[in-house]
């Protein structure tokens, strides 16, 4: 909750993560949001007319690498992005199977700033874990920026960590559950779903009502360790949960 930066630049990667042989909680919960947004696009083969506009794609494009793993090529793809974004084979060949006239690539760029989203249309927006990078006055702009840009038929991913009285140093404005519900509403979002991307058992355990519920997370206990945890339980806790994806229209 500092005030004193306007925007934080920190990139996440997953390449590190892996060199760690530890994949923490935040890293797989980044591959499930990628992965949950190339499900829906999946969905009717939607991917195949789809316009897509990545804010916040992270240096390697993980989401674009994502539907090139999945064999899904998208019809249009802008990728915007503060830091400088850095192609690898990988993207080229997507880009080469989609027609370099259908990828668009802005970085060092600040969302903010209306001009940074000339793409028409888009079927589907994501914007993961930006928002807490930016001071308040931004973060409005961004999310009027992509109301802006959105269609009735728009589908918007938004994801963020909500603040419960500890935020990470790199993290200049994390916001509350309700903070970010109540923002949503008043700059004319439609909330459809949300679901928590990773929690705190500490939060969770508290919660969970059910004897099948209580067994499954005592036998999942048994196994796994407190990261994988709060994966595969924070999406029936959204209200509880560390970070939380939000599904909208306009």
């Amino acid at each position: 909750m500092n005030g004193q930066r306007d925007i934080d630049k920190t990139h996440l990667s997953l390449d590190n993560a892996e060199e760690r042989c530890f994949i923490h909680r935040d890293y797989i919960a980044h591959c499930l949001r990628w992965s949950h947004v190339v499900k829906y696009l999946g969905q009717k083969q939607l991917y195949k007319k789809a316009r897509i506009l990545d804010i916040g794609c992270g240096k390697e494009m993980p989401l674009l690498k994502t539907l090139y793993t999945m064999k899904m090529t998208p019809k249009e793809y802008m990728a915007v992005d503060v830091n400088r974004i850095q192609p690898t084979d990988m993207h080229r060949k997507i880009m080469d199977k989609m027609g370099h006239d259908h990828f668009f690539l802005e970085d060092e760029c600040d969302f903010s700033e209306e001009s940074y989203f000339p793409v028409n249309d888009p079927h589907v927006i994501t914007c993961f874990e930006v928002l807490e990078h930016n001071n308040p006055a931004k973060v409005i702009k961004i999310l009027d920026n992509i109301h802006a840009v959105s269609e009735k038929f728009t589908t918007i991913f938004i994801s963020t960590p909500c603040f419960n009285g500890k935020a990470a140093a790199n993290h200049i404005n994390e916001m509350t559950y309700e903070f970010l519900e109540s923002l949503l509403i008043t700059r004319d979002f439609k909330i459809i779903s949300r679901w928590g991307t990773f929690a705190s058992q500490k939060d969770i355990e508290p919660r969970l009502k059910g004897e099948s519920l209580q067994f499954a997370y005592e036998c999942l206990k048994d196994y796994y360790d407190s990261n994988l945890l709060s994966i595969l339980f924070a999406p029936l806790f959204p209200k509880y949960s560390r970070n939380v994806i939000w599904k909208l229209t306009i």
